[in-house]
């Protein structure tokens, strides 16, 4: 109903953002780690739109890229995952991520996810395991070399939060080369980190 919606970054509250259109306010649900790149107040972001509409109750969710949305519809139809499940997923993976975890039938990661349990990794990979060819080989090639899972894992096991390791590893990623071993990842990582 609402492909995308195009305005300027009027607030932050709460998993959401504010984007004013035309002097109209859309609150919309978005992945914590959008929430943690996106610029000042003022800025202009478009958002890639789900309506998701219940009884009582319309919520919009967005994302920065069609890849994600696309992945987000497929985990909803995931008996047992809601909007809010799949909006948590896709803060700890991205749509490449994600698609390695089921392939492998990573259940381990997938149980990191809070409020996902094993029964919900099993369901979610049971049911998503011969429809990942949502994630084109393009995004697959940007996903494996925009940041390390270990390398967060890693960060992760030091106490820092999903999001906040993932954005430090991609941001770590970019003062190098070619793709580092995962323990000089780890330290550029932490450098950045400790930095904050």
């Amino acid at each position: 109903m609402i492909a995308f919606v195009r305005g300027k970054l009027a607030g932050i509250l709460n998993g959401s953002v504010l984007l004013d259109v035309g002097g109209i306010g859309y609150k919309i649900h978005v992945p914590l780690s959008l929430l943690n790149s996106l610029n000042d107040l003022g800025s202009e972001l478009t958002l890639h739109t789900h309506l998701a509409v219940r009884e009582d109750n319309l919520s919009l969710y967005g994302f920065r890229e069609r890849d994600e949305l696309d992945c987000f519809l497929k985990l909803i139809n995931v008996s047992g995952i809601g909007p809010r499940g799949a909006l948590a997923i896709l803060t700890i993976f991205s749509p490449g991520d994600l698609a390695r975890v089921i392939k492998n039938e990573d259940i381990s990661s997938l149980t990191r996810v809070p409020g996902i349990g094993k029964k919900t990794a099993s369901r979610l990979i049971l049911e998503l395991k011969d429809k990942i060819s949502w994630i084109g080989p393009e995004q697959a090639q940007k996903d494996e070399g925009s940041w390390d899972l270990g390398a967060v894992e890693a960060l992760e096991a030091l106490g820092y939060p999903a999001a906040e390791a993932r954005r430090a590893v991609q941001d770590a990623l970019r003062s190098f080369e070619q793709k580092p071993p995962e323990a000089e990842l780890v330290k550029a990582a932490l450098r950045l980190l400790v930095k904050l």
